[in-house]
């Protein structure tokens, strides 16, 4: 049997990092339990990220992989090094017309 990897330390860039808790608070004072639900889903998603950080797609961006959240309307970008996961960039995926 394959051994299991350790799932690689992830890290927000601040600006990604506010613009997910701007997102939540917004949420909250709609519905606070719509919010602890997205926060849910986020950290699910990041925790299958660090498990498997090639689950992304590719961005025109080298090296940057793109994820959205199921359930959300989210979207995070982030950057795999040798030793963590960066999340880039957090941001409402566009609706289509």
């Amino acid at each position: 049997m394959p051994e299991r990897r350790a799932a690689r330390p992830l890290e927000w860039l601040p600006s990604a990092r506010a613009a997910y808790l701007e997102s939540l608070e917004y949420i909250a004072r709609e519905d606070e339990n719509a919010a602890r639900q997205v926060a849910q889903r986020v950290e699910r998603s990041l925790a299958t990220i660090q498990d498997m950080p090639m689950i992304g797609t590719p961005t025109a961006a080298p090296g940057v992989r793109r994820y959205p959240i199921p359930n959300t309307g989210h979207v995070v970008n982030y950057r795999i090094k040798s030793t963590r996961i960066i999340v880039q960039r957090w941001y409402r995926a566009r609706r289509g017309d």
